[in-house]
């Protein structure tokens, strides 16, 4: 995968802020429910880039992609239930 650290990056980042909006913010009324959906496929295209990254690499590289596989699955576990699950 060419690129792989640009795109971790840029998964990361995206699903972090999704993460952070769904859960804690209450603006509106749904929006923290639309945002929540929205992480949870954002989380998938997180976990793609960095299960390809974790094959593609070696090293530091490799430890970090692991917790990138691992981070996406913990963080949508949380949203499910903190956001989608009480309605």
């Amino acid at each position: 995968m060419k690129n792989s650290t640009f795109w971790m990056i840029l998964s990361g980042s995206m699903g972090f802020a999704f993460f952070l909006i769904a859960n804690f913010s209450h603006v509106f009324q749904g929006a923290n429910q639309i945002a929540a959906v929205i992480q949870l496929a954002i989380n998938v295209f997180v976990f793609v880039v960095y299960w390809r990254a974790y094959f593609h690499s070696n090293g530091l590289k490799k430890f970090i992609a692991f917790f990138g596989i691992v981070f996406p699955v913990v963080m949508a576990s949380i949203t499910i239930y903190r956001v989608l699950w009480p309605h």
